[in-house]
């Protein structure tokens, strides 16, 4: 046999006689092995939403309304009454003893509400209508909502408060006659966005000129006025809107017969309410002023406090501690 041959037949027999090669246990592979899991349905269950309130620090908000009601003494809202304001202080925060300037007068009142500042500061001493004397000096509320790119409302039922900020810090300026015309135009800008108001409610004070205040006639037109206040709160509920809203409610003075140029307190006190994120439910203690209102809006927006503002921003109202109170009244009579 050749010996070609015979190599043949003996390599067979040594296959043939060879141990097989080890098989492959579950857990060995030649290769990686990546698994997939595949789940019986294509989509993804999104992952559920805890809560829908945005989450702000204590008292930031993502826009603030100033409600101005002109020459409402703080008695005043129990006996009128304003059952729809009663209702929404009690949301939030209020003092029936805030302080007004003195002499308590709307245009300069209103200057030391958005401003800070008193009357000697932010030099508005008249109460005209005249606009060419100029504007309220210093930096107030406008002035810094504008410059950080936030949209800014200002709804009058008087001409002259146009004396309070510069036309180009205000994107909205309207002046209508009647409280009904003044909130349906706030009502209107809901919608529209927005993230500093201030609605200035007229009737009360023109009433109290015209027949005294505390009269039948002033609580009427008070009465009037809450049935708007109420509306408005309405349709910010219903915007959706309100859980990232601040909302202020307050008054230039207080009066009395037919005049409230600061003789008797009750020219000056006036009432201070605020509810939205992160308020608390309480009457306050520490004394508030009506310079505290552009401390408390800044500080809402994130605004940066001015150094020479004279109002402080209400911590109480947000149960954080006061970092500084008023001991007095801030701001003495124009000149001393």
């Amino acid at each position: 046999m050749p010996k070609y041959v015979l190599a043949f037949f003996i390599g067979l027999l040594i296959q043939a006689c060879a141990a097989p090669p080890p098989a492959l246990t579950p857990t060995q592979s030649a290769e990686p092995v990546y698994t997939v899991t595949v789940t019986a349905t294509a989509t993804l269950t999104p992952t559920p939403t805890i809560s829908p309130t945005p989450t702000l620090q204590p008292g930031k908000a993502e826009r603030v309304v100033i409600f101005s009601f002109d020459g409402m003494r703080a008695d005043a809202i129990a006996e009128a009454p304003m059952d729809n304001l009663m209702r929404w202080m009690r949301e939030g925060a209020y003092t029936l003893d805030a302080r007004t300037i003195a002499p308590s007068l709307t245009l300069p009142s209103h200057a030391s509400m958005i401003s800070g500042l008193c009357a000697n500061q932010h030099g508005i001493t008249w109460n005209t209508g005249l606009i060419e004397w100029g504007y309220s000096k210093g930096v107030d509320i406008f002035d810094l909502a504008h410059a950080a790119g936030l949209k800014t409302v200002l709804i009058t039922g008087k001409d002259k408060l146009r004396a309070l900020a510069q036309p180009e810090t205000t994107d909205v300026f309207e002046v209508h006659p009647h409280d009904a015309d003044i909130v349906q135009a706030a009502i209107e800008q809901i919608p529209l966005g927005f993230n500093l108001m201030l609605v200035h409610i007229p009737s009360a004070d023109d009433r109290g000129h015209q027949y005294g205040w505390m009269t039948n006639a002033q609580l009427k037109a008070l009465r009037e006025s809450d049935e708007l206040f109420g509306q408005f709160i309405a349709a910010l509920n219903q915007s959706g809107l309100a859980q990232t809203t601040l909302v202020i409610v307050t008054a230039d003075h207080g009066g009395h017969d037919r005049e409230h140029e600061g003789s008797q307190i009750v020219d000056q006190r006036i009432p201070w309410a605020i509810v939205g994120p992160g308020v608390e439910a309480e009457r306050l203690v520490n004394l508030v002023s009506i310079t505290d209102t552009a401390a408390t809006v800044a500080y809402a927006l994130d605004l940066p406090l001015q150094p020479e503002w004279a109002g402080i921003p209400v911590y109480e109202a947000f149960g954080l501690p006061a970092l500084q109170v008023h001991e007095s009244v801030p701001c003495r009579k124009y000149g001393e």
